[in-house]
């Protein structure tokens, strides 16, 4: 296992969107499963947003609308590109943000919209979006400090029977009340690119060509062959494991030899101390013998913004709840998105990236 260390805010681009767009699939099955459902308990033709702001990020905000299909109340959404999307800072600087048409985003059910500043820690954004026939939606979200992480102490381990990895995850709490982190784990698919540099010109080693010029070249001084890691914007969540029962809150959640997505910690439970709680990830993911799947596993302690908190956190109970709860007793997590559906919250995140896979 090869461990990296990362203190700064951001991972890579577009983890907080592929996480997030999963909702908007959710929010559609919570619909189309109220029993009792009208056109005047929801709306059809309603702007959605469903964003993650990230320090450090660049800006991308997915936006949709929805759209009711047939008599049963079934909601779909679509993409929107007629909207004029503006976020503006705590300093009163404005950001335009445009349709983005790369691959990337072509499988994602809304239009994403982007803009290549970067979101700050300690600010607060607002974003409003103008729709020439749903109206203006708009909402605001502070982006809190990243956590003072101390320490990643890790261990393989058997946990309920599963090869895990036990993570002991260290940090000092601010001593605020209204401070939220979650933990989080993801497999980020990546390729490793393998290079050399002869005469001055880049060569490519993974094809025949540079292999064989290689070979006739790298016992020259400055032949040294190198390594890039190129992300390949493909994530998989690992599913986490919490003994935890005094300061999380997934055990309000669910049974706590269940798996979750997320691991809930209030700062109203820590009182400024230095902290320490162990979660066990569970290692399905960890490797793979498929080069699409490759990559490195990401383990992240974030602090949140309380509107994404209670987002999210309602998000994993409807995970947890779905199927086994009365549809009629299921509600749509309630967002702060006026005029519209969905969240517009901030976080800060600490990470560290460990590699079980070989190239």
């Amino acid at each position: 296992m090869l461990k990296i260390t990362s203190t700064y805010y951001s991972i890579y681009l577009g983890i907080g969107l592929r996480k997030l767009c999963g909702l908007f699939l959710l929010l559609t099955l919570i619909i189309s499963c109220k029993k009792t459902f009208t056109s005047t308990q929801f709306v059809d033709d309603k702007l959605v947003v469903l964003a993650e702001l990230t320090a450090g990020d660049s800006m991308e905000i997915p936006i949709g609308k929805t759209i009711k299909v047939g008599n049963g109340g079934l909601i779909r959404f679509e993409k929107v590109n007629n909207a004029t999307v503006t976020i503006t800072d705590e300093s009163a600087h404005t950001f335009n943000l445009l349709p983005n048409w790369s691959a990337q985003y072509a499988a994602n059910p809304t239009t994403v919209f982007t803009n290549r500043r970067h979101f700050r820690s300690n600010a607060t954004y607002s974003i409003e979006i103008q729709h020439p026939t749903l109206g203006m939606v708009t909402a605001s979200t502070f982006i809190p400090q990243a956590p003072k992480l101390i320490s990643v102490d890790t261990a393989g381990e058997r946990y309920l029977g599963k090869e895990a990895l036990a993570a002991e995850i260290t940090w000092q709490d601010e001593g605020t009340s209204d401070k939220y982190y979650i933990i989080e784990a993801l497999k980020e698919s990546v390729i490793i690119s393998r290079y050399f540099y002869y005469r001055g010109i880049r060569y490519n080693y993974d094809i025949s060509s540079g292999r064989m010029l290689y070979e006739q070249v790298k016992n020259l001084p400055a032949v040294k062959l190198l390594r890039d890691t190129l992300p390949q914007n493909k994530f998989t969540r690992i599913n986490l494991y919490t003994a935890d029962n005094l300061v999380t809150e997934n055990s309000s959640i669910d049974n706590l030899a269940n798996p979750f997505r997320r691991i809930f910690i209030p700062g109203r439970n820590l009182n400024g101390r230095v902290f320490s709680t162990k979660v066990f990830l569970d290692r399905e993911f960890f490797t793979s013998t498929d080069i699409k799947n490759k990559g490195r596993v990401r383990l992240q302690l974030k602090s949140v913004g309380k509107e994404l908190y209670t987002y999210l956190l309602v998000y994993e109970k409807y995970k947890t709840d779905f199927g086994s709860v009365p549809a009629s007793q299921l509600i749509s997590p309630a967002g702060n998105v006026q005029n519209g559906l969905g969240i517009f919250g901030g976080s800060a995140r600490k990470e560290e990236i460990y590699y079980f896979d070989t190239f």
